[in-house]
């Protein structure tokens, strides 16, 4: 990412005498690093750090990114480890150089002064489920670290939250019992860490309101023209939508390969933010200036009110139970504060499913509900999560259109950054954009055979793929490269959500693919997914593997599952592989890869 000016060192004279470190001085330090893709690992963590002082201990929180493993990890007395683990057993992108760094440690003693715990963050839809943080668990062990519990598992696809809470008692009963300290009955009440000034003057004058990234960003992050917005299903029905958006990256710095991320954050939509901003009685043009002292801020330190609330705030989905846990000492009200409180114990679990998430209770939900509820900006700034962005595969060859970036997506109901992008009006309109790898890349020899498997938008990066080899194939004369491209497409019904219909049928014909198998689960009496077709072509899909050929599966978790155990059972039938072996040669092609997955949970 970005590079930057070098920070400047701290002058002596600016380290002023602190005033709680005679009161801290009895505290025990403890380090508590997290990897974190979506932001939840490190929400955990500031979690962990604000209660430790009351257990005995004093936190500083740091991300795995900007911390020296090599370094200082050997020199920790106490360290925790807030892992999450993306897509298929990855580490986060900030975590790759550490995750790489474990593994080739052979040092069975270099840690051996440290005493450490892990909670790893995952979801069970995901066949290697918490991989990162058991890795890190095993790894840390490996090199001689004193484990002081095992590895604490949350998971996403039920309540991780819960999970967490459930960890944190056990960890901080488990951390007091080995350091011997004392617990304190602190004060529960909300102590604000950042200071929020209102700029005025020629610095509010000189601010210009949009878009702009918090400091500790480091893509290269751009507003891009929308060029291209259109419907791409042959029926919307039931409020079913997939949509084509075209960026124009021309005149911007951003480049791409195909079948690359691309990034996105999403506008918040104004109508709620200007009502919040009455609620909180504040001047949407206000201009506050935001400090965090060295953490992170999670938005520019310079913005408007109107800009904080629509670009920078989670304020669409239900606020988690420690926000409500908080907010209710904010609550002049007993009879509020009581039942906000109720909600977040663990005791109130039902009545949070009921109030909170099944009717997707918002912020503003909250602000309304709880009418004697008092909160500055600056304290509701601090305390609401941060907007994360949103990664589509871009469905456009960078070989055939350098110079425009294609996604494909499906418009999901009460989806914030899919109604904001339908919504997007070509030639006028812009949205702040970033591009992120991915692990789909094409063989680096052209005539390797793939086998492409993507129902529903799940086409998008082989959408990408096709125009790469139609590019190359127009740049040879039209002839279509040596060896086999098949893809299975699967859809409702073909005169319904058929995307890009006539773009694979033209690539069919042309031999661009090789081979188009489509599965319509709604046109037959018996559903028909990719998974039964692959079956079907077991002779022919065992041939293109056991010759060099790779897989790729993009899609729904389930699918991929699905879809993995079609192909174990190819091996199995087609290549003679006992059920043990057959499993074994996917795990190695998978490591190897040669059989990639970009799934996600639904």
């Amino acid at each position: 990412g970005g590079g930057g000016a070098p920070k400047p060192e701290k002058k002596d004279d600016a380290t002023e005498p602190d005033v709680k470190e005679e009161e801290d001085s009895d505290l025990v330090p403890m380090t508590v690093i997290f990897g974190s893709q979506t932001g939840t690992a490190e929400e955990f963590s500031e979690t962990l750090a604000k209660e430790a002082k009351k257990n005995g201990f004093k936190a500083t929180v740091k991300d795995i990114e900007e911390y020296d493993h090599e370094e200082e990890l050997p020199n920790e007395s106490f360290v925790v480890f807030l892992m999450s683990t993306f897509g298929e057993g990855q580490p986060t992108d900030s975590a790759t150089n550490f995750d790489m760094w474990m593994k080739e440690q052979e040092d069975t003693s270099l840690l051996s002064n440290v005493t450490f715990c892990v909670f790893a963050l995952g979801n069970k839809q995901y066949e290697k489920f918490c991989a990162m943080g058991k890795r890190t668990d095993k790894y840390l062990g490996r090199m001689g670290g004193q484990r002081l519990m095992k590895c604490g598992i949350g998971d996403d696809d039920a309540s991780i939250e819960d999970d967490f809470m459930e960890w944190k008692e056990a960890f901080f009963a488990a951390a007091g019992a080995r350091f011997a300290t004392s617990k304190s009955e602190g004060d529960e009440k909300f102590t604000a860490e950042w200071t929020v000034d209102i700029l005025d003057g020629k610095e509010a004058e000189t601010y210009n309101s949009g878009f702009k990234p918090a400091p500790e960003f480091k893509d290269n992050i751009e507003m891009a023209k929308v060029i291209t917005n259109k419907e791409r299903r042959q029926k919307c029905i039931d409020g079913g939508s997939t949509r084509e958006v075209i960026f124009d990256i021309s005149d911007l710095s951003i480049s791409y390969i195909t079948a690359d991320n691309l990034g996105i954050y999403p506008m918040n939509d104004p109508n709620t933010v200007q009502t919040i901003l009455k609620k909180l009685h504040t001047d949407p043009d206000t201009v506050f200036r935001f400090q965090n002292h060295d953490k992170h801020l999670g938005l520019p330190a310079i913005c408007s009110a109107k800009d904080v609330l629509l670009w920078h705030l989670d304020i669409n989905n239900p606020p988690k139970k420690s926000l409500l846990n908080v907010l209710a000492g904010f609550a002049g009200d007993e009879k509020e504060a009581n039942t906000l409180k109720s909600w977040a114990s663990p005791a109130g679990k039902e009545e949070y499913k009921k109030n909170i998430e099944a009717p997707h209770m918002t912020i503003l939900g909250i602000l309304e509900a709880f009418p004697s509820l008092d909160v500055s900006f600056g304290n509701f700034v601090e305390l609401v999560p941060k907007i994360q962005p949103r990664f589509y595969t871009i469905s456009s060859s960078s070989n055939a259109q350098p110079s425009a970036i294609s996604i494909t997506m499906s418009v999901l109901k009460g989806g914030v950054c899919t109604n904001y992008l339908k919504d997007l009006k070509p030639g006028s309109d812009y949205a702040p954009i970033f591009v992120r790898p991915s692990t789909f890349r094409l063989p680096s020899k052209i005539s390797t055979p793939i086998i492409m498997v993507g129902p529903g938008t799940g086409l998008a990066p082989f959408m990408g793929f096709v125009q790469e080899y139609e590019h190359k194939s127009k740049a040879n004369g039209g002839k279509p490269a040596e060896g086999e491209r098949v893809l299975f497409f699967g859809c409702r019904k073909r005169d319904v959500d058929f995307i890009y219909r006539e773009e694979l049928t033209a690539a069919k014909e042309s031999g661009v693919l090789t081979g188009l198998q489509l599965a319509f689960s709604r046109e037959e009496e018996k559903k028909v997914y990719v998974q039964h077709l692959i079956s079907q072509q077991a002779q022919a899909l065992w041939k293109m593997l056991s010759g060099g050929g790779y897989v790729y599966v993009c899609g729904a978790t389930a699918m991929g599952r699905d879809v993995k155990e079609a192909f174990v059972e190819i091996a199995r039938s087609e290549g003679g592989k006992s059920a043990e072996e057959a499993k074994a040669m996917l795990d190695t092609l998978q490591d190897s890869g040669r059989y990639v997955q970009e799934l996600w949970s639904t």
